[in-house]
């Protein structure tokens, strides 16, 4: 299997350019690093990186995915467990799909106590809707899940996140599996501002598996 990955971003007003994405490595399994030099991954205007992510193919037997997700704090509205939100959906031609896919943390998978199925449930709405703004009440897990010790939780919030340019944040890592064809992989937020990073109603990451 061979795995690439573009990355682009959808906003309320902003969309992404072809330098956005730095490509690390050679061969069938390149890293794919969102270039925060661009400037589009700096929502507040104020010279630092709001949102950061690394995809790549890991190369294992289960034809396994991952990608890593670094978000400053104001763009999934919170910087507990109780208030941050971010679910997860993928389109294939401007289809909601889930068929086929399945979606995890360490944290989903560890306990049937923490997630009755171990899998992150996607987001599905009707063809052709885009997620801005993020129908009120829809389905789907949201990603960043805790209990009463944060490091135990889907997603570590941490006070400085390096790639965030030490702002606090939250770092996460999510696995996936996904059949032959083209996707957009979705991060889905709140957006319930009108400035900064809290009006990032949803990111997506181009996918293209083939064998």
């Amino acid at each position: 299997m061979i795995m690439g990955f573009a990355i682009s971003l959808i906003v309320t007003v902003d969309y992404a350019n072809s330098d956005d994405l730095i490509i690390l490595g050679k061969g069938h399994s390149p890293i794919y690093v969102s270039n925060s030099d661009s400037g589009r991954f700096d929502f507040s205007n104020d010279n630092l990186t709001d949102y950061y992510v690394k995809a790549h193919y890991t190369g294992n037997e289960n034809q396994m995915y991952k990608v890593d997700y670094k978000i400053q704090d104001e763009c999934v509205d919170g910087d507990t467990f109780e208030e941050a939100t971010m679910k997860l959906g993928f389109t294939k031609t401007d289809v909601w799909i889930n068929d086929g896919i399945e979606a995890w943390t360490p944290w989903f998978k560890s306990a049937k106590s923490h997630d009755d199925n171990g899998l992150i449930n996607l987001v599905h709405l009707p063809p052709s809707t885009r997620p801005i703004p993020y129908p009120s009440g829809s389905n789907g897990d949201d990603v960043i899940q805790g209990i009463t010790n944060k490091k135990q939780g889907s997603f570590t919030h941490k006070e400085s996140i390096t790639e965030l340019d030490n702002q606090s944040g939250w770092d996460g890592t999510i696995f996936f599996t996904v059949p032959v064809g083209k996707y957009f992989l979705w991060t889905i937020h709140p957006a319930t501002g009108v400035d900064g990073c809290d009006r990032l109603a949803a990111f997506r990451i181009p996918i293209i598996i083939e064998n």
